[in-house]
């Protein structure tokens, strides 16, 4: 496991990371980094948020933005609705 640091970027000010986090690999990191980046943002103004991922010789390996939001789909409800009704079934069915 190898140590990285997260430098968080939003509205023109930096956080910069000094403790840092144990990932197997680069790719891990990276990936860590756009999840923190998305979770910040959380569909608000997504190019305000960026994440400086660094290893622990302080060389950078990337600049990751968050994912962009899902919109809404209208079916959720529905899906929520059918899925929670399975459960009821199922919970009368072991009970």
């Amino acid at each position: 496991m190898q140590t990285y640091f997260f430098d968080i970027c939003w509205n023109d000010e930096t956080v910069a990371d000094d403790e840092g986090t144990a990932h197997f690999d680069d790719g891990s990191a990276i990936y860590y980094g756009r999840i923190v980046a998305s979770r910040i943002a959380r569909c608000d103004n997504l190019e305000t948020v960026l994440v400086q991922v660094r290893d622990d010789q302080g060389r950078l390996l990337s600049i990751v933005r968050p994912s962009a939001c899902r919109p809404f789909v209208q079916s959720q409800p529905e899906i929520r609705t059918i899925v929670e009704r399975d459960l009821r079934r199922q919970s009368l069915i072991a009970g």
